[in-house]
């Protein structure tokens, strides 16, 4: 019994030389699969970002390509992304015909029954050699692709970690992450460009979402009190759901239940009314945050915002980026959506978590505003009703409102989250419908996100009235019960206050205001938030997100959540081993996509340029 063999099955001896001995598969892959994944990788551009495989003095190993495509087969067999599996799958499970396609020796080194013991040590070094040339081309390639090399065997102490660190995020080696980073991301999209091409994402509306999750790892956190770091040097802890913290709540209020999605305010159950001081003894103690050593990764997915198209299109992974929990989510969040960007696949709406939303305008929000693509965004508890002001006109929401808009219609969005029945849920919801007559009018749309809005008391389409825009209105007879005749005496109306400030704000004196894109950029969203639009696109979009995170967690064949399928150790292997899987995984969606919807695979033409080796 092995890690390789945990139930003892028979299986064919191939040789004693290998610790642990390797097990040949029990059947030869299809050709037509090899070259159909041969075309994809060669298509991707994935091998064209390969570093050269210039070779020291020793035997020569394998292509980096090759290498790299062993382990996208091993993994589509349903073995494992390791390299051990990668060599097995290259000289056992290939025809001749695949064999020459990717450069392997058509050597057979299945070990005969009753041969000599001469013949089984011959055979046996062969295996030993052949395996050795494709784990040194791993090698070389990752420590080519690495931007601070080291022995990844070894726990290096913290010292020597940190400067490590500091290698991987200093700009002078931004380019060979990069550039890593554009391998995985190739790889990821191969099956995707050539699905999309046939028309498999028709019905998408080029709607993404993307979200952080954990990734497991092959290793120890880092040990303080020895003063010895992880094998992962660049890992960290991530901690389940979230950092932030919750305001404080006054004294006799309730504490927020409230999600603010369709899906979160459905099924909520009416709680007992209590005394303030009885609903503090009774309260359970917070359970404290699950904090695990993985690594993050930024994921990204197709969604749609509006309407049911539920399995309209294969739920593919776009995008992805590993990096250190809590580092750069909005960064991050970029790098994942832009090679399907330049693609041409993203369109109008970009969607993220709360932890993302909350970077630094420059690092992301200013981006989307140049990508011309619309967030969909949530915010914390204490920024759900004003985000800011810009010339008297007030940020509610995500959109500019009258500056003396009711008290009641700004605090809506706290009344909402803070509701427990549906009852409360309801007026709230009506409260923040009851905004839209106060928010300003955008009367020219700029270049770069500019907008051109005016007063909502101001001109022949006015919402509202107000004592600052004064315009005669001509007495009649409104029938509130007809809101489609209902004429401009009926609109709501703006009192003048008991104490009226001095100089009244450029919204309330000019005739338009030019309000730039970058303003407030963090804070801005195309629908209001809470609105029913706003409500439909973030459950859809979240939803999407979701389920595929869920899908590459919990697949049979292809988990990315099983470190045992990506043994190697270092950000550069784990970066490359993750695409992989999630290639195989999208390859499979795709299938399965096609199946389901009856659609026939293309016959092959007679000459298949994939068999063309010259």
């Amino acid at each position: 019994m092995s890690r390789k063999n945990p139930e003892n099955k028979p299986c064919r001896c191939t040789g004693l030389a290998l610790r642990p001995a390797p097990r040949a598969p029990g059947r030869t892959l299809n050709d037509r699969v090899v070259y159909e994944i041969f075309d994809l990788v060669r298509n991707s551009g994935a091998l064209e970002r390969l570093p050269a495989d210039d070779h020291k003095r020793g035997p020569k190993g394998f292509p980096f390509g090759t290498v790299l495509i062993g382990l996208i087969l091993s993994q589509y067999m349903g073995k494992s992304a390791n390299i051990d599996d990668a060599w097995e799958t290259l000289f056992f499970a290939l025809s001749p015909g695949a064999k020459a396609l990717l450069d392997v020796p058509d050597i057979d080194l299945d070990i005969p029954d009753g041969v000599a013991r001469e013949e089984i040590d011959h055979i046996a070094h062969q295996q030993y050699a052949m395996s050795k040339r494709v784990y040194r081309s791993w090698t070389s390639m990752t420590k080519r692709l690495d931007p601070a090399p080291h022995d990844r065997r070894r726990r290096l102490t913290l010292s020597e970690a940190k400067k490590i660190r500091r290698q991987w995020n200093a700009r002078a080696n931004q380019d060979t992450v990069r550039n890593l980073e554009a391998i995985a991301q190739d790889l990821i999209l191969a099956p995707v460009m050539a699905s999309y091409r046939s028309g498999d994402f028709a019905r998408w509306p080029g709607h993404i979402a993307v979200d952080d999750t954990p990734v497991s790892v092959w290793g120890k956190a880092p040990d303080y009190h020895k003063d010895r770091d992880s094998l992962e040097i660049t890992a960290g802890t991530y901690v389940k759901g979230g950092t932030g913290k919750r305001p404080v709540q006054p004294a006799g209020t309730k504490a927020p239940t409230n999600t603010g999605t369709r899906r979160g305010a459905a099924s909520k159950p009416v709680t007992r009314k209590t005394k303030p001081a009885q609903q503090e003894t009774k309260t359970p103690e917070k359970k404290e945050k699950k904090k695990e050593f993985r690594y993050a990764m930024m994921a990204a997915f197709p969604g749609h915002g509006h309407g049911d198209l539920a399995g309209a299109y294969p739920a593919v992974c776009l995008g992805m980026i590993l990096h250190t929990p809590g580092t750069e989510p909005g960064p991050a969040a970029l790098r994942a959506i832009q090679p399907a960007f330049e693609r041409g696949l993203v369109k109008d709406l970009f969607c993220a978590d709360r932890g993302i939303s909350q970077a630094k305008a420059r690092n992301l929000h200013l981006q989307l505003l140049e990508l011309g693509l619309n967030s969909v965004k949530h915010y914390n508890d204490d920024k759900v009703d004003r985000q800011g002001d810009f010339r008297g006109m007030q940020l509610v929401g995500g959109e500019f409102y009258c500056p003396l808009m009711p008290t009641p219609l700004v605090t809506a969005g706290t009344t909402y989250i803070n509701s427990s029945t549906d009852e409360e849920r309801a007026h709230a919801l009506s409260l923040i419908l009851g905004r839209k007559p106060y928010q300003t009018k955008v009367k020219e749309y700029g270049p770069a996100g500019d907008q051109r809005q005016h007063c909502p008391a101001l001109g022949p389409h006015a919402t509202v009235t107000c004592y600052r825009r004064p315009q005669p209105r001509p007495s009649t007879i409104v029938d509130l019960d007809a809101p489609t005749i209902r004429n401009p005496a009926a609109l709501p109306a703006i009192p003048k206050p008991k104490r009226d400030i001095g100089a009244h704000p450029h919204i309330c004196t000019r005739q338009s205001i030019t309000v730039p894109g970058t303003v407030l950029a963090k804070w801005r969203q195309k629908y209001p938030l809470f609105t029913p639009l706003w409500q439909e696109a973030w459950s859809g979009l979240r939803s999407q997100n979701e389920g595929g995170n869920g899908n590459l967690k919990k697949s049979a064949l292809d988990s990315i959540d099983n470190p045992q399928l990506r043994l190697p150790h270092g950000r550069v292997a784990q970066t490359l081993l993750n695409a992989v899987i999630i290639f195989v995984a999208n390859l499979r969606v795709i299938k399965r996509f096609r199946r389901d919807q009856g659609i026939q695979p293309r016959k092959p033409s007679g000459h298949d340029a994939a068999t063309d080796t010259s």
